[in-house]
């Protein structure tokens, strides 16, 4: 063999050596560097979390909250002590990135879980190169000396206790792939025990199904466990749970004035949930403020077309009635009758200030439209002489153009849980027929008071806040809420149930805004929407 083609030839082969050393050494960096970048957060998060808050950009989501006029003017909703912690200090962080938060750490996960209050919460964020170092430089450069770290050993995992300067304890568990904060250590077990167990979120079907989807251009995604949320009236009544469904996703977006979370639910089963009861509806089209009072600081609508499901769904153990509420959880057969002769596609329950300033109780009507008003007239009147006798003969009252009846009949439990506003059996409700619906109302003097503003032409229509939150929801919908949460949360007792109990816990920073939730459906899928309008 020649000596120059023997030289060629090991050149050749330590070549192709040299870059298939280089070829290995980069494909088992790369895949150490995917395997990193890949970690699922969710294989930490304990299965019986009640909500889930991501994003991919956690800096951005911050900036976000600070660009929104309420935090402008320093209304704050505290509603995770841990993210509140974390924005504090999130400035310092970047400050030690100048080159911003890697991809990994810029992911970020809260998960809620129960009882709800501030305190139950967990921190996860993943880490990419060189965070492990960081993270713990900036825990040796900002923790008190004085009083050094506690570790405890759990399941063979390292949780480190840090003193926090206002008496309290900071939860943390570290590794090279990630970082789990909470105040409660516990919980830090609970996320231990998770990913040791494998009894975290991932595992379970009805939760992987719900995140399935994309997400562009939005600013967070909050994951919650309808079931398990305290909600008020119509979703559910004072100090109790109704069943919603299970997992629903919400896509968060901000602009100066307005926080909007768009909303899906794909789960479809035979359970008696809201949203199961929701699907069966032919949506509504179009909004009432027509038919509402310009006072009205609150209303919900429903679709109502398949009413045995509806009313099947308000009669069962799911839809609890509140605590001062003891009617019968019977529908009763005269009224069931009424509604389907009716025809009733809808109901609409409206609370609005009286014009006598002196009244502390606002007016509540609910308006059911009615196909034939002389017929229904005709049924609720024998309703009226059945339950009462024929000693009670029907109120009237004036109005512009003619006289209006107005009926009194004992209360039940249909018009108090889809209007919200519990009663007593010993109660009377009051019954009466203008433009074409059916009026019921709780006492003798809201249906005249309806009626008087609705002639005198003050409607909500065309004001300003009231346009605006309709502006941002569907004209179809198979049900909406709409509340003046600084009048909402000022009302006698006999109102919380109107809106959740949370919104009460925070009433200084959800005063300032109006709130409009929404669900609507097509082929099985439910959209709820929900809209929070700062008023400024």
């Amino acid at each position: 063999m020649k000596l120059r083609f023997l030289i060629r030839t090991v050149v050749i082969v330590s070549v192709l050596l040299l870059c298939t050393g280089l070829g290995i050494y980069s494909f088992f960096r790369l895949t150490a560097e995917e395997r990193r970048s890949e970690f699922n957060l969710y294989s930490l998060v304990p299965d019986d979390a009640m909500a889930v808050l991501e994003t991919d950009r956690m800096a951005d989501l911050v900036q976000d909250i600070n660009q929104l006029q309420c935090s402008k003017d320093r209304h704050f909703l505290y509603i995770s002590d841990i993210f509140v912690f974390l924005k504090k200090h999130l400035s310092v962080l970047l400050a030690d990135t100048p080159h911003g938060l890697s991809r990994q750490m810029d992911k970020m996960l809260i998960s809620f879980h129960h009882p709800n209050i501030p305190l139950n919460q967990v921190f996860y964020c993943s880490l990419g190169g060189g965070d492990y170092e960081l993270v713990e430089s900036l825990i040796r450069k900002y923790t008190d000396e004085t009083y050094p770290p506690k570790d405890f050993t759990y399941q063979g995992e390292k949780i480190r206790i840090y003193l926090m300067t206002d008496g309290r304890f900071l939860s943390l568990y570290l590794t090279r792939d990630f970082l789990v904060l909470s105040l409660q250590k516990r919980l830090v077990e609970e996320v231990i025990d998770a990913r040791r167990l494998r009894r975290s979120l991932l595992q379970q079907p009805a939760f992987s199904g719900v995140r399935a989807g994309e997400h562009v251009n939005v600013a967070a995604t909050l994951y919650v466990r309808m079931h398990s949320v305290e909600m008020g009236n119509p979703v559910d009544s004072l100090c109790a749970t109704t069943r919603l469904g299970e997992w629903t996703e919400f896509d968060m977006k901000f602009n100066d004035h307005a926080v909007y979370c768009s909303g899906v639910s794909y789960e479809v089963d035979s359970a008696q949930t809201f949203i199961n009861a929701l699907r069966r509806q032919q949506a509504v089209e179009g909004f009432p403020g027509s038919h509402l009072p310009a006072s009205t600081f609150y209303f919900n609508r429903w679709a109502l077309s398949d009413r045995a499901s509806m009313l099947g769904f308000i009669a069962s153990p799911h839809y609890s009635l509140s605590a001062s509420s003891s009617d019968s959880l019977a529908v009763a057969d005269e009224w069931r009758e009424f509604f389907d002769q009716g025809g009733s596609e809808s109901v609409m329950v409206c609370l609005f200030a009286s014009q006598d300033t002196v009244a502390a109780t606002p007016h509540a009507v609910m308006r059911i439209p009615v196909r034939d008003e002389a017929e229904a007239e005709r049924r609720l009147r024998q309703i009226a002489m059945q339950a009462s006798g024929s000693s009670h003969l029907p109120v009237g009252f004036q109005m512009q153009g003619g006289r209006c009846r107005q009926y009194e009949l004992p209360s039940n439990f249909l018009f108090s849980r889809l209007s919200g506003l519990s009663s007593s059996p010993s109660s009377s409700m009051y019954a009466g027929f203008y433009g074409g619906a059916l009026l019921l109302a709780p006492d003798v003097v809201s249906i005249p008071a309806y009626v008087a503003q609705m002639e005198a032409g003050s409607v909500l229509e065309g004001h300003s806040l009231y346009e605006e939150c309709i502006g941002s929801l569907s004209p179809f919908y198979n049900f909406m809420m709409m509340a003046d949460m600084e009048t909402v949360l000022r009302q006698p007792e006999k109102y919380v149930q109107l809106v959740p109990n949370f919104f009460f816990r925070q009433a200084s920073f959800f005063r300032h805004f109006m709130l409009a939730v929404q669900f609507s459906c097509a082929e099985g899928v439910v959209y709820p929407n929900v809209v929070l309008l700062y008023k400024g």
